[in-house]
């Protein structure tokens, strides 16, 4: 089955540090197996829905509702197994 890289960007992502909640933006990566391209995004998404930081991640009053946009697939010729961390950046109710 063909693996590919989907390259993500995650907007309006509430945290809560120090005691308050702050919105930030993400960039992220997942390497999935799939038939094609559309499926491995739906799975890439649901990936990273499924990570603990996002467990509880729901619309919250007063914020920007939280998504994740597909920005980048390819189809890779064998899997790299690379980190699939997070890149953070902060955001403000503004960028909505």
């Amino acid at each position: 089955m063909p693996v590919y890289r989907v390259m993500m960007r995650g907007e309006h992502f509430a945290l809560h540090l120090n005691g308050r909640w702050k919105l930030f933006g993400f960039h992220t990566s997942r390497e999935v197996e799939a038939e094609t391209m559309e499926e491995a995004e739906q799975m890439a998404v649901r990936m990273v829905m499924r990570d603990k930081p996002w467990a509880d991640t729901r619309p919250r009053a007063g914020f920007p509702t939280p998504r994740i946009y597909p920005e980048f697939i390819y189809r890779m010729e064998e899997p790299s197994f690379e980190d699939e961390g997070y890149a953070f950046f902060p955001m403000n109710k503004a960028h909505a």
